[in-house]
């Protein structure tokens, strides 16, 4: 997955965990199952750095 394809795919994530209140752990099970991805180093890095901005995790 390209760095313009996640991008793209961000607004789904972001509506799906402001929906939701999830995990990061969750998130990125959720952005692989709707995106049909593997959950690679640079997915999960996404998935959790969008996490982290929504959220402010420590």
């Amino acid at each position: 997955m390209t760095n313009t394809q996640m991008t793209n795919t961000l607004q789904d994530l972001q509506d799906y965990m402001f929906d939701t209140m999830c995990s990061a752990d969750m998130a990125v099970d959720w952005y692989c199952d709707r995106f049909n991805v593997s959950a690679t180093d640079e997915v999960i890095d996404f998935v959790c750095d969008a996490h982290f901005g929504m959220f402010a995790d420590q």
